[in-house]
């Protein structure tokens, strides 16, 4: 292979360990997140931290029927299930940004050369 078409070995590993500590700071930045999501009806609602932990939870008076526990239940966990929802969609927006950076380097990698520069190399010896 020409030394034109080497693969920057260095470049990529400082590349690797700038996406490895933007990967950190988003895991301690998704922490602190919060989300509210509500039932259906809007009568409850749930919020829960990027930790996946419940931290409010609000009940309209209306809704709290004893002869119906049932559906109290179901109100609770349809909110706490859309700020989960609301959550995992900030998560996948934060990381995104990050694993797009590994794109970049896999496309560094195997360059648009009609012959990708990584090519994996198979033994010839093959089992029976």
């Amino acid at each position: 292979m020409p030394d034109e078409e080497q693969i920057d070995f260095s470049a990529f590993a400082e590349r690797a360990r700038r996406m490895q500590g933007a990967m950190a700071d988003a895991q301690q930045d998704l922490r602190t997140v919060e989300a509210t999501g509500h039932s259906t009806d809007g009568m409850v609602t749930a919020t829960v931290s990027g930790e996946s932990r419940v931290v409010d939870l609000r009940i309209h008076p209306s809704v709290i029927d004893p002869d119906d526990p049932d559906g109290l239940a179901r109100l609770v966990l349809q909110a706490i299930d859309s700020a989960h929802d609301s959550v995992d969609e900030q998560r996948t927006e934060v990381l995104s940004g990050i694993t797009g950076g590994l794109q970049g380097i896999l496309a560094s990698l195997n360059s648009e050369k009609s012959e990708p520069a990584v090519v994996p190399r198979l033994s010839k010896y093959r089992p029976r």
